[in-house]
């Protein structure tokens, strides 16, 4: 089919109306989702979402407040050659937050820091989780053993399982006793 000039410049009119218009649509879309975009922020900002979540994202890397705390743990057993490996961390919700590592990697030995907001809150907390609130416990059974150690707002707990039980057991508490001792 074969359009007559003026069919063509109308043609080309109407493409050049429907891209301007698109392009149009289009920066008015990506203005409208980025300012949603910053109100969010702006939001979290004012209610102190995003300090809380910087807190929280501090203290599970190990920065921070406790970031002394977790590097003094990390060094004191590198110095016995003992290997933190596969680190997890978890927030209780409450202001405190949980550290646990696997000894050179082994699922049969694991050290668990746990940081409360305050003294009163750990003793419950560990009342909780593992019916004791006393600073030194050790809890034996059938499956392992547990060892906690606890000073002010910090407890420490190391579990070991199977035929290797005192494998660490000397490292870690020398560790656990160092670590305790700094705390003020």
């Amino acid at each position: 089919m074969w359009y007559g000039r003026k069919e063509q410049n109308s043609v080309r009119r109407i493409m050049k109306s429907v891209l301007v218009s698109a392009v149009l649509i289009m920066s008015v879309c990506s203005l409208v989702a980025c300012s949603a975009s910053s109100i969010e922020q702006e939001r979290k900002v004012y209610t102190r979402e995003a300090t809380d979540e910087g807190n929280m994202r501090a203290q599970s890397q190990g920065h921070g407040l406790n970031g002394e705390l977790v590097s003094e743990i990390s060094k004191s057993f590198e110095a016995k050659g003992i290997q933190l490996m596969n680190n997890m961390t978890a927030d209780d919700g409450h202001g405190g937050i949980s550290y646990m590592y696997l000894l050179n990697g082994s699922g049969r030995h694991i050290v668990k820091v746990h940081i409360f907001s305050d003294t009163a809150t750990r003793a419950a907390s560990m009342k909780q989780m593992y019916s004791e609130n006393r600073d030194e416990a050790v809890l034996e059974n059938a499956l392992g053993r547990t060892t906690i150690r606890s000073k002010g707002y910090v407890s420490l707990v190391y579990t070991t399982s199977g035929g290797e039980k005192d494998k660490y057991e000397q490292d870690v508490m020398q560790v656990f006793q160092h670590v305790l001792g700094q705390l003020k």
